[in-house]
């Protein structure tokens, strides 16, 4: 391996996911960059989003809002090795829901690309300690230390959080999967048997869907607190951004997207639209809002915004559908209240929403639907503990990722790192909805040019520019 700390600009990105590979892909640009790029897995480019699926999975945005800026761009990649997937019941290419696995081939293909050229220098081992002894290091599990000049944590969406309630041992147990995306096949459940999924979101129609494409006929049971499913997308319409000019508060910003999604109805144009056309200015939202404005959206109103932004392609919708009408699906509000190991897997407790009493249900499996985990209160992977007892890493209190200033990572006392910089859903906590490709894409251009040097504002004119509609 080439040395890596010969260069006076050396960028060490840990993760080699979407978010750490759109990074290296835009930092290699500039010449005087040498940028090495550290993944554990065999795989480049995909991550959790784009890797651990199976070939029925989709994307839950069209095809034109999934290009980065790369050569080839998504669309003519796909009309050269997948064409069979550029079509929609509109007739429109543009507005396709293709596959996850192939926008997965497709960074991959890329950055593996620029790696056997030379430009991009990549590493596979797992890192166990990030820190600073003169210069910024990274310290792999295998004992190999890599020196640079900054260091970019792209870790990408991490494992869910195993629910915590009275189990008596079911969840140590194989009658419970902590992770649906490392669902091997010695771990599916009984074709006949009742699975319990975790979760109601994005994530359970993925699972339910699959368990029905493997020929699972048992009964499938959502269960989340308020029993809502992800609406679906919708195709066609204009609409203006209402916040582009203005700020609002979470109550105010609330009424003001219902207000709008009135006139836009009456107008013949979807609802989607209007909260299409506000993200860009998401992030500023978020910024003006105070802790107390987003804790309080984060407890009554996050759950009602992700229904109507994180959104189902019209195929997975009318899959659900279909899983739904026939009755092997069913939706319940509600909790649980504990679990109880048997022969075959695991009585659940569980009180449904608006009654008093608990009822128990014999479940084969369960699957924990919560979507990625963002809490750091707890996490115990080496490298961030270690960070975190040196005081350069520092969990946010709402629980949305870490603390960071224009990506650079913020300390103990409050500073931003000159050397330490993170990207992607870590650093959820200042800008909110960073999970999606087109924010990554504008954070990753943002990092590149200067680590940010160039202040925050600048990345927030970017989302600005991403135009409507994103």
């Amino acid at each position: 391996m080439p040395a890596v700390d010969a260069n006076p600009r050396t960028v060490l990105i840990v993760g080699g996911g979407l978010s750490g590979s759109l990074l290296a892909l835009r930092a290699i640009e500039n010449a005087e960059n040498c940028v090495v790029l550290i993944e554990r897995g065999g795989a480049l480019g995909r991550g959790v989003a784009y890797g651990a699926c199976d070939p029925g999975h989709l994307l839950n945005v069209p095809l034109f809002r999934m290009e980065v800026g790369l050569t080839p761009s998504f669309h003519d990649w796909l009309a050269v090795n997948r064409p069979s997937e550029l079509n929609t019941d509109d007739g429109a290419e543009k507005d396709s829901f293709v596959t996850r696995r192939s926008f997965g081939d497709y960074v991959e293909e890329i950055t593996e690309r620029e790696v056997l050229a030379g430009r991009l220098t990549r590493v596979r081992g797992n890192v166990v300690e990030i820190g600073r002894n003169g210069r910024p290091y990274v310290l792999l599990q295998d004992g190999r230390t890599l020196q640079g000049t900054h260091v970019v944590i792209a870790t990408g969406n991490l494992p869910p959080k195993t629910p915590r309630f009275r189990d008596e041992g079911v969840l140590d147990s194989r009658a419970f999967i902590p992770d649906p995306w490392d669902l091997t096949r010695d771990r599916l459940p009984a074709k006949t048997g009742t699975v319990l999924l975790i979760g109601a979101g994005l994530t359970m129609a993925d699972v339910a869907l699959r368990l029905s494409r493997q020929g699972h006929t048992g009964p499938i049971i959502a269960l989340s607190r308020r029993g809502l499913l992800p609406n679906r997308h919708a195709h066609g319409g204009q609409w203006r951004n209402a916040f582009e000019t203005k700020t609002a508060g979470p109550i105010e910003a609330f009424r003001l997207l219902k207000r709008e999604a009135r006139e836009a109805a009456a107008q013949g144009v979807p609802w989607q639209r209007v909260i299409d056309a506000m993200r860009p200015s998401l992030a500023s939202l978020w910024i003006s809002w105070s802790q107390d404005e987003r804790r309080r959206f984060l407890r009554h109103c996050r759950t009602i915004w992700d229904v109507h932004r994180h959104r189902m392609p019209g195929s997975v919708a009318a899959g659900i559908d279909r899983l739904l009408e026939t009755g092997q699906l069913q939706v319940w509000a509600g909790r649980v209240e504990g679990l109880v190991r048997t022969a075959t897997g695991a009585r659940v407790a569980l009180r449904r929403r608006g009654t008093r009493e608990s009822v128990e249900i014999e479940v084969d499996t369960i699957i924990n639907c919560t979507g990625p985990r963002s809490s750091f209160d707890d996490l115990n992977e080496p490298a961030f503990i270690r960070l975190k007892e040196h005081g350069l890493l520092v969990a946010d209190e709402l629980g949305l990722g870490v603390k960071t200033f224009g990506c650079a990572v913020v300390d103990r006392y409050g500073s931003p790192s000159d050397w330490l910089f993170a990207i992607g859903p870590l650093t959820r906590p200042e800008w909110w909805e960073i999970t999606a490709v087109p924010e990554i894409s504008a954070q990753s251009h943002y990092l590149a040019n200067g680590l940010g040097s160039a202040g925050r504002n600048t990345l927030l004119r970017g989302f600005v520019d991403l135009g409507a509609g994103i």
